[in-house]
């Protein structure tokens, strides 16, 4: 086997592997945490997975692997020198919450920029590139859920409903996770609502990303196999 077909496989392993961290990370790990003594510690281990793979499987840039190193870095020491940090640079609770929010934040955006050329490059379609897609899908959704946190510190009351508790700043990591997901796929449960025009705003573009995102991802999957059917 050839080094490259060697890479190719490896790198499509991989996006079925992202995708399983993703749907774990998302789906169990981030409800848990809220209640879970270890559930922190369990977050930072599939945030740390996630690096190890995009750094050493999907990306040869140095700018990119620089950014995913020093923001799982940071994300995973903050419980032991956060303290330290804040009182240094003097930052308040809400500071300190907006600075994680970024990180988590650029994290999730380098790990899309890896992935995505690798899903939509050309090439034979295969089951594990339509998983990558998967792993973008739900990677958009948790960079909403960040948005709506930062959005929710700037101003408090900006969601509402019985779902949600403007009081607790445990639960909201959860909490707007949840309502991520019920956004990009329209499901809209009603439980959880936007309420300031910004929170509405983000809603409605999310929503609208959650419709044109499948079909977007179809018709370029179907030029893909067609293009390669026709070079063989």
């Amino acid at each position: 086997m050839s080094a490259a077909a060697d890479r190719d496989r490896r790198i499509d392993h991989s996006l079925s592997a992202l995708l399983v961290l993703q749907g774990v990370t998302l789906f169990v790990v981030v409800p848990m945490a809220q209640g879970w003594s270890s559930g922190r510690s369990l977050l930072d281990a599939c945030h740390l997975a996630f690096a190890f793979i995009c750094v050493t499987v999907f990306t040869r840039n140095r700018l990119w692997r620089v950014l995913l190193i020093v923001s799982i870095a940071l994300l995973t020491a903050w419980p032991a020198f956060g303290r330290v940090v804040s009182a240094s640079l003097q930052l308040d609770a809400t500071e300190q919450h907006e600075a994680i929010a970024l990180v988590a934040f650029l994290f999730n955006v380098a790990v899309t920029a890896v992935v995505a050329p690798h899903v939509f490059a050309a090439g034979r379609v295969t089951a594990h590139r339509i998983r990558g897609a998967v792993l973008l899908y739900l990677n958009v959704s948790a960079l909403f859920a960040i948005a709506y946190g930062a959005i929710q510190m700037h101003a408090p009351g900006a969601f509402g409903g019985s779902g949600f508790d403007p009081h607790s700043a445990t639960s909201a990591n959860a909490a707007f996770t949840y309502f991520s997901l019920a956004t990009i796929t329209t499901t809209g449960f009603g439980d959880i609502v936007p309420v300031a025009p910004l929170a509405r705003s983000l809603a409605n573009l999310e929503s609208v990303i959650g419709q044109l995102f499948p079909a977007t991802l179809l018709a370029r999957l179907v030029a893909l196999h067609l293009a390669h059917e026709d070079r063989g």
